[in-house]
């Protein structure tokens, strides 16, 4: 292949992606409604247009419903005071007041900044026409990087495998800054390479303000001047601290530009920041920012420790983790990161996961791609370690969101030679990503539904993030109790030790049910699946109660390995008995999994049409751990 034909397919592919973009009609397709933290960002770039401000008024809320039949439900907002606010005549800008405060946007200014041109020029398309340009910029610097080393066609295919075929692609119909974040992060390595510094160590700063982790994907920048050969150390470390300098205040400027504008740095804390649904701020007399929402102030970060940040808590609050147990989600998150079901490289970034394995592994390996492979590492190291229980995004996010910002690393360290394996593993990672790129509005919008099928349903589910996962946006899926789990809040420990709690990550069983004043649940017939048992302690030995359904069934067990079957006659009753390992630890809790499958279904004489295989119920007996 040519050059020219090279950058004409690599045209075609962008024209494809901003086609793709101002043909999708977003509220239609999501019904008129919002996900993850799309509802701020939508309202924000809305009210730079029509506004020229980030400020949240009762036309904002009325604007919204426009296009969202739904209104702006999950909008993030926050009150401050001491910001600057435009008034008629010289100076023309004065502080709000301290006892009027104003309510703000609260998340960070960059993504509706930048969208705010096209979504003049494109209305609300506009918005995923950034992120498509965003997603071609990233492919096209790509094949950039990748040319300098190897030929026309394998640059393109691999540049465009990294990128396209993975789950970043889903994220070009949020209305969101994960894919503009991609883009601008690619930006900022593509200035590193080609020595234009200054420019790299901006783009850095940017991304920094957007979302601080984002300068760990600036290693490269940083660390290459203590490689350089032949250059005395001082010099070396006066290179570095001048890249960061100027990264810093890059950053300072836009922290000071949110400072300005609402009176405090930070947007995601303050005093008083909370996401709103229901009925918003001003959409109606009486409903103010005070007198509603729920507070979401984010001033500390990691998790909170036993011993370290003991708070009161409310009946059903989850209690701080030990430092043991945070040692050990750490140790599995090592491997969730890679495997995971909801959140693994390897389902939803293959290429990646392949670039990273080949560049170890076979080489050829650069100064440069050990630069770039090391941001990889201190971007995977610090989220397990500071967020163990939200690596990847959310409950309400596809695949591991956070790391598509630490994707265009990848381009750094293909190893040269190794290309076409690259760009042939972009190729086998549809075969977990396809459906969701094939209805990718869908799947935003009931993120969880694609683990419950195909090769996802062979990955393990990343415990350590137990409560957070995508499949548990359903309330019936979640920590549905049996048994006294709770206890009296005012006696600690007054819990029923052998109570626990029932998850259902996928459609193998119809949740948690009574059937003759017992509680268990019914496998659906027919259908492989998973129950996730979350015990208050240790459980020395986990017994199956099993009844037959209408036509019987023939039904398998699995627990710590161990394969139990029973097969059942109609109402017949059989017990199966476990003594599973000690389980894996989760907020001082103990999650055992359970694997099930049943063969045999059938609906019962005027029922609900379910077709179902045997009902089980669960005792456990365990091992009360003392005070």
């Amino acid at each position: 292949m040519s050059e020219r034909a090279a950058r004409v397919l690599l045209g075609l592919v962008v024209s494809a992606l901003c086609a793709v973009a101002l043909l999708t009609d977003l509220p239609r397709l999501s019904r008129g409604t919002f996900w993850g933290d799309s509802a701020t960002y939508y309202t924000a770039a809305w009210s730079l247009v029509e506004d020229g401000d980030l400020r949240w008024e009762a036309r904002d809320a009325l604007r919204v419903r426009r296009e969202f039949s739904a209104g702006a439900q999950g909008v993030f907002l926050k009150r401050s005071s001491g910001g600057l606010q435009r008034v008629p005549g010289f100076p023309w800008l004065q502080a709000v007041p301290e006892d009027k405060p104003l309510v703000y946007f609260a998340k960070p200014f960059t993504y509706p900044l930048l969208a705010a041109p096209f979504v003049k020029l494109f209305g609300t398309r506009g918005l995923l026409l950034a992120n498509a340009l965003a997603l071609g910029l990233a492919v096209v610097l790509g094949y950039l990087e990748l040319r300098r080393q190897t030929s026309a066609a394998l640059a393109l295919a691999a540049s465009a495998g990294l990128v396209l075929p993975t789950v970043a692609t889903a994220y070009l119909f949020w209305p969101s800054p994960e894919a503009t974040s991609l883009g601008l992060l690619a930006a900022a390595l593509f200035a590193w390479r080609r020595g234009y510094i200054t420019t790299s160590a901006i783009l850095f700063g940017v991304a920094l303000y957007s979302k601080p982790p984002n300068v760990l994907v600036a290693a490269p920048l940083g660390l290459m001047p203590l490689l350089a050969a032949g250059t005395p150390w001082a010099a070396r470390l006066l290179e570095m601290l001048k890249r960061g300098a100027i990264l810093l205040l890059s950053a300072g400027l836009c922290y000071g530009l949110t400072m300005a504008v609402t009176g405090e740095y930070n947007y995601q804390g303050g005093r008083e920041r909370k996401t709103f649904y229901g009925v918003l701020p001003y959409e109606q007399h009486g409903v103010t920012f005070g007198n509603s929402g729920i507070w979401m102030s984010t001033n500390k970060l990691g998790p909170r420790v036993e011993g370290k940040d003991d708070v009161a808590l409310s009946q059903g609050a989850e209690p701080p983790r030990t430092a043991e147990e945070l040692r050990e989600n750490f140790v599995a998150n090592l491997g969730y990161f890679w495997t995971g079901r909801f959140g693994g490289l390897v389902a939803y970034f293959l290429p990646f996961a392949a670039a990273v394995l080949l560049f170890l592994a076979a080489g050829p390996r650069t100064p440069s791609g050990a630069a770039a492979l090391a941001g990889f590492v201190l971007s995977w190291l610090f989220y397990i370690w500071l967020v163990p229980d939200n690596w990847y995004g959310g409950s309400g996010t596809l695949g591991n969101r956070y790391f598509v910002n630490v994707l265009p690393l990848a381009v750094y360290f293909v190893p040269a030679g190794r290309e076409w394996l690259v760009a042939a593993a972009g190729f086998l990672s549809l075969a977990f990503t396809g459906p969701i790129l094939t209805a990718p509005v869908h799947h935003a919008m009931d993120p969880g539904d694609h683990a419950k099928h195909g090769l996802f349903r062979r990955l393990p589910a990343e415990l350590s993030m137990l409560n957070d996962l995508a499949i548990f946006g359903e309330p019936w899926r979640k920590k549905r109790p049996v048994g006294d789990t709770e206890g009296d809040p005012k006696t600690p420990g007054s819990a029923d030790p052998a109570a626990y709690y029932l998850y259902f990550t996928d459609d193998g069983a119809y949740g948690r049910e009574e059937r003759d004043g017992v509680t268990g649940f019914w496998l659906r017939g027919g259908a492989p699946g998973e129950v996730l048992v979350r015990s208050l302690e240790p459980v020395t030995r986990m017994t199956l109660r099993l009844t037959g359904g209408p036509v019987g069934d023939a039904a398998s067990f699995r627990v710590d390995g161990v394969t139990r079957q029973a097969t059942l006659a109609s109402g017949e009753a059989r017990e199966l008995a476990f003594t599973p390992s000690r389980g894996f630890p989760y907020k001082d809790t103990f999650v055992y999994v359970v694997k099930v499958r049943s063969t045999l279904g059938g609906a019962l004489p005027g029922g609900d049409g379910r077709s179902l295989g045997t009902f089980v119920s669960i005792r456990l007996d365990v091992a009360k751990r003392l005070p």
